[in-house]
Order: C-alpha cells, then sequence, then structure tokens
C-alpha cells in the first residue's frame, strides 16, 4: 500500500541523514502531535532529497499575529508558513508576503482551483499565498429522493425551493430542509452562500453597510420562503446533521466535515445510533449556487513564502515538493473531507482517493464535491482585500441575529433588512 511505502521511506530517510546545508523555517497550524508527526516525516524527506533542512515550528491559530510580531523584533520570522487565508492576507496586506513567489508556484502546478486562486488575489498578478488545501460548504441531499420526483439538482434558487416545497411531509416527521434559524455563525454562513448568489454583501467597496439593499432584501425573502418547508424551531447545526444522517431531512446545509459522518459507519452510530450503508450513494452534493450569479461557500488554507526570508529558492522548493504528489496527498490524509486539495488533478488521483472515507464516494463523487472551489467566495474577502469591518458583524451575530428575529417575530424581509442596516451601523461606530 502506497501509505506503508511512504512512511518505510521517511524511516530510511531519518537514518541516513541530513546532508549539512542551508535551513529553512516553517510554521504550521497544524499543531496537534498527530498531524505534527506527518508534517515532521515530510520535512525529512525533503531534506534527504534536496539537503535542505526544514525546522518545522507549530503556532496555534488564535496566536499567529501575537507569534509574528515577536518573530519580526526578533529577527526570526519564519522563510514560510501555513496558515488559514486571513493572517496570509492581512501579512501580505502589509507587505510582509513574497506574492509574486507565491504566484511562481500557483502558476508552476497550472491546476489550482480558480476560486481559491480569486480570495489571495493581490493584484498585479501576484497572490498573497499559495492555496494549500480547503473545506467547502454546500447543500447536501438525498440524491434518490429528489431523483423519484424528478426534481432538478438543488443549485438555483427555484430547485432548491421546489424540491423543499415537494419533498417536506411534516406530518410523516420529514422536512424539506433544516435551516439555521439561531442567531449564530452557521445561520451566517448559510445566508452567505444564499446573499452571494443574488450579488449581495453586507459592504460595499468603499466599506458601507450595504444590509438593506434590493438584493439583500430578496436574499432575506428566500431565505424566509425556505424556511416555511424547514424543520420548525430554532434549529442548529447539530439539528441539521442529525435530521440528515436520520431521514428526517430531504437538505440541509453542511460542510465538507460531513462525510465521514455519512460514509462511516463508526461515525454515524456516535451521531444517531444507527447506519445506513446507502446513505453514501444516495447523497448528491450540490457545489454551486446559483440565482443571479454563481458562488459556493467555503474555507482555504494556504502557504505563504515571506519577503524578508533570506532563503526564498528554498521556500519556493518545499512549497512546490509539500503540493507534490504523494506529499501532498500524506499531508491531505491528516483530514479527509476537511482539507481537500486545491489543485484539480490531485482531486482524481487514485492515490488521494485511497482512504477510508473518500473511496466510499468514488472519484466522480469527489471531482464534484471538490469542484466547488472554483467558485467559493466570502463575505470578509472582497477583490483582494480583506474587508476588516465584516469581522465585527461576525462576533456579534449580526446576521444570524436578523434571521432568528425574522423568524421569531414574523418580519418581513424588508424589516429583517433593515434591522440588520441599523444594528450593522449600531455595532461598528460602538467599537
Amino acid at each position: 500500500m502506497w501509505k506503508k511505502s511512504f512512511l518505510v521511506f521517511a524511516l530510511v530517510a531519518l537514518m541516513v541523514g541530513a546532508v549539512f546545508a542551508q535551513s529553512i523555517t516553517f510554521w504550521t497550524t497544524e499543531v496537534e502531535s498527530n498531524r505534527m508527526q506527518r508534517i515532521q516525516a515530510l520535512a525529512t524527506i525533503f531534506e534527504a532529497q534536496t539537503g535542505i533542512k526544514v525546522n518545522v515550528v507549530p503556532v496555534q491559530e488564535n496566536a499567529v499575529f501575537k507569534r509574528f510580531i515577536a518573530a519580526k523584533a526578533a529577527g526570526t520570522l519564519p522563510d514560510i508558513m501555513e496558515a488559514g487565508i486571513e493572517p496570509l492576507v492581512l501579512l501580505g496586506s502589509e507587505g510582509l508576503m513574497d506574492t509574486q513567489l507565491n504566484a511562481e508556484v500557483i502558476n508552476h502546478f497550472g491546476d489550482v482551483y480558480t476560486g481559491v486562486k480569486r480570495l489571495m488575489y493581490a493584484g498585479n498578478g501576484g497572490y498573497y499565498g499559495i492555496p494549500f488545501h480547503a473545506w467547502v460548504q454546500g447543500i447536501w441531499y438525498h440524491k434518490n429522493w429528489l431523483d423519484a420526483k424528478n426534481l432538478g439538482a438543488p443549485t438555483t434558487w427555484y430547485n432548491i425551493l421546489e424540491a423543499a416545497k415537494e419533498l417536506n411531509d411534516p406530518a410523516k416527521g420529514v422536512y424539506g430542509f433544516v435551516l439555521p434559524k439561531k442567531a449564530d455563525s452557521y445561520a451566517e454562513q448559510v445566508f452567505t452562500e444564499i446573499a452571494l448568489a443574488n450579488g449581495a454583501r453586507p459592504f460595499d467597496a468603499k466599506g458601507n453597510v450595504t444590509l438593506n439593499t434590493p438584493q439583500m432584501i430578496e436574499a432575506f425573502r428566500f431565505y424566509k420562503a425556505l424556511g416555511k418547508y424547514s424543520m420548525p424551531g430554532f434549529t442548529t447545526v447539530l439539528d441539521a446533521l442529525n435530521a440528515y444522517l436520520s431521514g428526517k431531512a430531504a437538505m440541509i446545509f453542511y460542510s465538507t466535515y460531513i462525510m465521514d459522518d455519512i460514509a462511516v459507519s463508526e461515525v454515524q452510530k456516535k451521531r444517531i445510533h444507527s447506519f445506513d450503508p446507502q446513505l453514501v450513494k444516495n447523497t448528491g452534493f450540490a457545489n454551486k449556487m446559483m440565482n443571479i450569479r454563481t458562488t459556493s461557500y467555503g474555507q482555504v488554507v494556504g502557504l505563504g513564502i515571506l519577503k524578508p526570508s533570506k532563503d526564498k529558492s528554498d521556500a519556493v522548493k518545499f512549497a512546490e515538493f509539500l503540493m507534490t504528489g504523494d506529499n501532498y496527498i500524506y499531508w491531505l490524509h491528516m483530514a479527509p473531507g476537511g482539507m481537500n486539495p486545491t489543485r484539480r488533478s490531485i482531486a482524481t488521483n487514485p492515490k488521494f482517493l485511497d482512504n477510508e472515507v473518500l473511496k466510499r464516494y468514488g472519484a466522480a463523487k469527489i471531482a464534484n464535491i471538490i469542484a466547488a472551489l472554483d467558485n467559493v467566495e466570502r463575505f470578509d474577502f472582497y477583490n483582494g482585500k480583506v474587508v476588516t469591518k465584516m469581522s465585527k458583524l461576525s462576533s456579534n451575530f449580526v446576521i444570524g441575529k436578523a434571521i432568528n428575529l425574522m423568524f421569531a417575530n414574523n418580519w418581513t424581509p424588508e424589516q429583517t433588512a433593515e434591522w440588520a442596516q441599523k444594528e450593522a451601523e449600531r455595532v461598528l461606530k460602538s467599537q
């Protein structure tokens, strides 16, 4: 099996030892011990192949900025780092990322998904980071239920609403949807994709709050209409997951972290105490949403080569090493479904599919899921810039509260949008 061969090679490399040469420092936010073991194995193989030693430094995700400030003052910045899109773009906007070298790596592969590249674009052909892996969120649905009623895939507003209406059967304890109605981040994530499909954003290019525009009102209107065919109550992400697994919901919004819940008996039984072996076969994934435009939602983790590095060529070699063949797959298998490749060719690589979770979906279905990365977008990144004000709205659950109040008070979409507009303005003035 290729994994065993990979680990044997890592062990041999450890015994051979390193050729004493230059070294680079690599920061990673994958701090768990089992993940660090994999990263250290990769660093050892890289050293054996190139003579370049990699000093792997684990950094807690929420401590990246604090550590970065201290390292900059001490002159100990890394040569390359792995982190979420937020720190990479923010540090890049301060001139600390080598945007042209990042672009060279992206262009070297030539098959990086369009959406993830767009999120890290810095202008002038450069990138704040190299998209490394990602998860996506969309609609997971009982494909066999939709097929039985000749319903189209739930990728358009019309199809989504039509399927929810047709499959909603409360008398039998089955609902067309489980839609988040609680004032939390899950509600904001779901609403993000809906709003972006209608060309609506919380801020315009000048930073003005735009939560009461006609496009945003229509997004709230669609959300409320979908709520008619959703499980009653102020449902949460766990309600959605459990309802889908137990056959009580035709469709739910969820990230690719659901993949083992659907496919693996031991995992599914922890949720609902039973296992449906046909569920993975009968599950479909809507990898995009369309109304007046096409979009998807997700999170991207990238590699960034730092401008102050004195060993940039070695950092480039390491970035390319990590995103090539078996090395890349070995990293991604730390979290199957949660870590999806940003390279199209890897998504269809048989070795990538040689995994307990992924092989149960099959090559075509996996490729369809990961293709969501072609259209991935977020509220907090727009035209190569971080929308810093968005973090204040998110931390105060402005959108989640608006959705919660819309259902709790039976507000119209117009009332909901106006409340959200005023609440966003109040939050921004108070902080």
